[in-house]
């Protein structure tokens, strides 16, 4: 390939990076915050991690109307966390797996536990588990007992829309006054004893 080539292939490359940047956040951010958001998003892209999770945590920062270091600070976080989540995961793990472990993360769980989870999920796809474990622990039920539970469903090979119906059902548990870490357990025992059939939906 000839210098002109290649010059001419670089600036194509460059012309497609500038074109992949989301219009959204030249829209939303000041201009030194735009350079650093883009900057982590395009390390972000390199390391083959899921970039629109960064967009949309930066969008989220201007809307509630934060300052540029602190949505920078938070986009950075955030790609920290999944590249933490990759690496427990799998070199392979898919982007809602990535996005799901990190909110997990972000809510207190290992990169252990994590690893677990990847592991008791088998071939399954470990986001619905991921995305439960980390409702639970908003539903104030202790991270160790929300892991447990989670790794129990995990291994009982529980499939996605009995998650969702588990999810559901703790959560109408609680906003009936039920305690949240007995609410999870009874539904968690009773849906694995049933083999992955859930009990009924709560009234």
């Amino acid at each position: 390939m000839s210098l002109g080539s290649r010059t001419v292939l670089v600036l194509l490359l460059l012309a497609r990076s500038v074109f992949a940047q989301d219009a959204r956040l030249a829209a939303r951010l000041d201009k030194p915050t735009l350079d650093a958001v883009n900057t982590i998003v395009d390390s972000a892209r390199i390391a083959k991690l899921p970039t629109a999770p960064l967009v949309d945590k930066a969008l989220e920062g201007a809307a509630k109307g934060s300052d540029g270091q602190n949505i920078v600070l938070a986009v950075q976080q955030l790609s920290l966390r999944m590249g933490s989540a990759k690496r427990a995961l799998a070199s392979n793990a898919s982007p809602d797996d990535i996005k799901a472990a990190a909110s997990a993360l972000e809510a207190g769980v290992s990169v252990r536990d994590l690893a677990l989870l990847r592991v008791a999920a088998g071939k399954q796809p470990v986001s619905p588990y991921l995305a439960v474990l980390t409702d639970l622990v908003g539903q104030k039920v202790p991270i160790a007992s929300a892991t447990n539970l989670v790794l129990q469903l995990a291994r009982s090979g529980v499939k996605d829309s009995d998650l969702a119906l588990y999810q559901r059902n703790v959560r109408a548990d609680v906003d009936h006054g039920a305690d949240p870490t007995v609410a999870a357990t009874t539904r968690a025992r009773g849906l694995v004893t049933r083999g992955g059939m859930p009990a009924k939906p709560a009234e």
